[in-house]
This record gives C-alpha cells, structure tokens and sequence, in this order.
C-alpha cells in the first residue's frame, strides 16, 4: 500500500474531472438490487419514464512526470450533432446496446474536444489507462490513437475476448489500436490487494475493483498524506457503496461487494480528499489539487 512517502516534493497533482457526454439508463441499472436476467432486461427495454441520465466522466491526470487520461467518454461520431441519435449510435454498437445506453454528448464535451480547450492535443498525452472496455468507457478511444501509451489491464483483456463480456464491449471501438497490457502484482492496496503502480513511486496505483467485469480498474491518486480514489464502475455513485446497493448489471456480486467495502475504508481514511464514481449524478466537472 501506498504510504506517506509517496509524494512529489515541491509539487502538485491535479486531477481534472471531465464529463464526456451522459447515458439514459433505466433506474436497474445503478441500482437494480442484483444481477439478473429480469434487470438486464430492464436496462434495454424501459421507457423513458422510467430512466435516470447519468454522467459519463473520463479524467485528466496532471502530473510531474506526465499527464494520464483516464477512461476516454463518447466520442463525437456517436452524438455528431450533441444529441441523441438513433442512427448513429447503431452504426458504432449493437441495438440491444444502443437500447441500454441511449448515449448523446454536447458540442465541445468530447474527451478531446475538452483537452483541445486546455490547449492539450492527443499526442501531448503521456498515458491513456482503460480502467475496462465497456463502450462508455472507450468510446473516444480511436480519437485519442495517438497518445503516447494505452493500458489495460490484461486481467480485463483476456476476459473480453473469451467470454460474454464481448455482448457489452464492441470490438470495433478498439479495433486496430495500440493497446498494451499489464499485469497487476500483489500488494496491499485493493480488495484482493492487486495493483499496479504506474510510474513506481506509489503517486498512481491502479487498483483491481472486480464485480462490474473482472479485470476492472480504479484509481488511486497520492500525493503525501492526501489521495483521491476514482471508483470507475467498481460503484456507479456514493450512494452505492456506503448503502452496499448492488447495480442491475454486471457479473460478480460477491466481488462487487468487497469493492464496495474497500471503496468505503478508504473514504474513510482521514487523508481521503474524495471518492469519485464515474457515474455519479452528483459529481461535478472540477480540478482537485493534491
């Protein structure tokens, strides 16, 4: 585990959180109480009535030893004209998904068209880390070829092209790109104290959060005795982990539930400066400076 000593003397780490675009989903999906077959159901068949609009983030990692994007939002080929459109969307994924997602993202919210506004193109980033390969979370991906690095967790590869993952996570979304794959390792950090440490001083973990898919991701951010976790899908919102509230989709509920208690531990650490979950309505756009 990450202690006290993982710090960048003399310098800060901001942490930009991005709203790249949103999905209406039916209210099972969040929170739906357990993974079954009448939940999936409800996520593609719904009506509108009865769905929440809920967030879809990426991150910007500022740090002194390069800037990481996490997780990529909607691209624009998606929503072309910043709202929701049928045809587009069925050309990029399968109905049943397009059903499940009803995806849509304004003008200018795109993960880079947000980057071009801070004056940061593509190729200026240092590492795009895929927390898992569902399409809200690698949508943008093919925008952002040209980073310097892609990662994933090889845990989450080998699952997707091996089993049912692959009826929730399109292949042409990733198709032809760069992708390299890494191993987690044991240590103490995480529900199964699996992690990787991305520039090996502690500062950026990334975290095994199994239960949405096997191989996902979160994020820990430390710089000193301060840290920031984004949660991924590992929870969908705050309400889900400190209420232990299963979603509707997914495919582990033990596992997702042992995410959910280390997610709690760690909010409740006193250097915890925020728990953030991807799709949580009640987060907003923001920088936080470590």
């Amino acid at each position: 585990m990450a202690d006290e000593g993982s710090t960048i003397k003399g310098s800060t780490i901001k942490i930009h959180v991005l709203h790249c675009g949103s999905m209406l989903v039916s209210k099972a999906v969040p929170y739906g109480g357990g993974v079954n077959l009448k939940n999936v159901r409800r996520g593609v068949f719904d009506k509108l009535s009865e769905r929440i609009e809920l967030p879809v983030s990426a991150y910007l990692i500022e740090h002194p030893k390069g800037k990481v994007l996490i997780d990529t939002g909607w691209s624009r080929e998606i929503s072309p004209d910043g709202v929701y459109d049928a045809h587009a969307v069925k050309s990029l994924m399968p109905g049943y998904l397009a059903a499940f997602y009803r995806p849509r993202v304004e003008k200018g919210k795109t993960v880079v068209e947000q980057l071009a506004a801070m004056g940061i193109a593509p190729g200026d980033i240092d590492v795009v880390v895929l927390t898992h390969l569902d399409a809200d979370h690698v949508s943008g991906l093919r925008s952002l070829k040209s980073a310097r690095r892609i990662l994933l967790p090889e845990e989450e590869g080998w699952w997707t092209i091996r089993t049912v993952y692959r009826l929730r996570q399109p292949e042409s979304m990733r198709e032809g790109i760069p992708i390299e794959h890494f191993w987690f390792k044991g240590t103490m950090d995480g529900p199964l104290w699996w992690s990787y440490d991305l520039f090996g001083d502690g500062t950026v973990t990334l975290v095994c959060l199994p239960g949405h898919t096997d191989g996902q991701i979160g994020v820990k951010i430390r710089n000193g005795k301060k840290f920031v976790v984004l949660t991924s899908d590992a929870a969908f919102s705050e309400r889900s982990w400190r209420e232990r509230i299963l979603p509707g989709c997914g495919f582990n509920e033990k596992a997702m539930l042992k995410s959910f208690d280390w997610i709690r531990e760690q909010a409740n650490d006193p250097g915890c400066v925020a728990v953030i979950a991807n799709h949580d309505p009640d987060v907003r756009p923001q920088v936080i400076e470590l």
